[in-house]
């Protein structure tokens, strides 16, 4: 059988805490010397709270960075309390940029003040500036380690230029062409400088054609633009088109997963922004009051809607009472029109997120959705007719018939509206939950199929 790298080291773990328990350092820190940065920040997650420091201290100082880059907050948190002044002084200045600010933005300001003077002057000054743009901006995730020339350098210029002050980029393998005053002018491929004669100049190389974002633009829209130009990386300017940093794809793909994670919540009625989207990811580690926090105020409202239900009920009793075989249709009647309206809203939520739809295709779409809600909606009908024939016999067939058809049609066309209906209050249209438009068409459906039967049978 083999073994997930992760599933090896559970397998391990009760070893490495027993080596821990016995203190046998020199050990662990030649097994451990190994393992990739995942692999490690994955085993300090694994491990209890008081072993962490312990795996974390034994690991070389380069690598100690990269691994506490790749751990969950609270963990990062819960080592940097137990450092020293030296300690966090190697892991803080040592971080990237972006990471350092996002750990910044989640720190008590307390913890922030005592951090920020043992930066040195130009990594202080980078922290301050990127923490200054608003949250989930690209400005957020930029990175100020990049590479420009000018136009009018020699290739060999150039090259120099790189070899002189590319090490501590990102990337190289786009460089960046700037005017005197920063402004972003170009971009050319590494490459592309490599293979061209030594003393041909820069602008000769250039197409006038680069794809950048400002810093104030929303992260979701950036990681669609590199999606849609195949972008490895992303230069960031402000208003004023001056280079101000690049994202790099690493970073979006960290955001696309935030995004997602964040939209299933929200389908799912569940509130992320009470301890954050990643909780999807680690139940584990998140505390019961906290998921419950992030569950319950859905759960009440959608409580209090259902309520709502049971007020039209009562008000057809004495109908139901009549033909009491009409409630045991109800249950399928308003589910199926629940789940016809979340198809056509996750659907919807999916091409709005990716952008292949625009809330002027409302009109458009709505039409389309009628039609496929139609055709559903007869199929369900024409289901459910035997069975309601067999019930109730023909009248009550014809009203469970007519009653599903509406119902489906009604239900689509509401799980298509409630996105583009958010999208227009400027909410993401994935608060329109699936238990959201299933508690509506509970409602909705309930009243349609009683009126219909008494129009039908009195």
């Amino acid at each position: 059988m083999i073994l997930e790298r992760n599933e090896f080291i559970d397998f391990i773990l009760p070893d490495i805490e027993e080596y821990v328990e016995q203190k046998k350092w020199y050990e662990l820190k030649i097994a451990l010397s190994e393992w990739p940065p995942q692999d490690l920040s994955y085993l300090i997650q694994s491990l209890k709270e008081e072993e962490r420091i312990i795996i974390f201290r034994l690991l070389p100082r380069d690598v100690q960075v990269e691994v506490f880059s790749e751990l969950d907050f609270e963990i990062q948190e819960q080592l940097l309390k137990k450092m020293g002044d030296e300690e966090l002084r190697n892991i803080i200045e040592e971080l990237e940029p972006d990471d350092r600010a996002s750990l910044f933005e989640e720190l008590p300001g307390q913890i922030v003040q005592k951090l920020l003077p043992m930066l040195s002057t130009e990594e202080r000054k980078h922290t301050l500036k990127l923490l200054g743009y608003p949250e989930n901006t690209v400005g957020r995730l930029m990175t100020p380690y990049y590479v420009a020339v000018r136009s009018h350098w020699t290739c060999r210029e150039a090259l120099e230029h790189i070899r002189k002050n590319g090490k501590d980029a990102e990337t190289i393998d786009i460089i960046y062409v700037v005017d005197t005053s920063l402004h972003l002018v170009d971009d050319i491929y590494l490459k592309d400088i490599i293979f061209a004669d030594f003393e041909e100049r820069i602008e000769t190389l250039m197409d006038g054609q680069v794809v950048f974002v400002e810093a104030y633009t929303d992260q979701e829209e950036a990681v669609k633009l590199m999606k849609k130009y195949n972008l490895n990386v992303l230069p960031v300017v402000d208003r004023d088109k001056i280079l101000l940093g690049i994202v790099t794809i690493d970073d979006m793909i960290d955001v696309l997963d935030e995004e997602q994670t964040e939209d299933l919540a929200k389908i799912s009625a569940v509130s992320p922004d009470v301890v954050g989207a990643e909780f999807l990811t680690h139940l584990k580690e998140v505390p019961v009051r906290k998921i419950y926090q992030s569950r319950v105020t859905w759960l009440i409202a959608l409580l209090l809607m259902d309520l709502i239900v049971g007020g039209i009920i009562q008000g057809f009793q004495d109908m139901i009472a009549k033909y009491v075989v009409l409630v045991s249709f109800l249950p399928v009647l308003v589910d199926t029109a629940g789940n016809a309206g979340s198809q056509a809203a996750t659907l919807l939520i999916r091409a709005l997120a990716l952008g292949t739809v625009k809330p002027k295709d409302w009109l458009f779409l709505f039409m389309k959705e009628f039609l496929v809600a139609g055709l559903l909606g007869a199929t369900m009908a024409l289901g459910i007719s035997l069975m309601g024939f067999l019930r109730g016999g023909p009248q009550v067939a014809r009203v469970v018939v007519i009653a599903m058809l509406v119902n489906v049609i009604v239900g689509s066309v509401l799980g298509l509206s409630l996105p583009f209906i958010f999208v227009k209050i400027k909410k993401d249209p994935a608060s329109a939950s699936t238990p959201l438009i299933t508690t509506l068409a509970d409602i909705i459906g309930t009243g349609i199929y009683l009126s219909i039967a008494t129009l039908m049978l009195h």
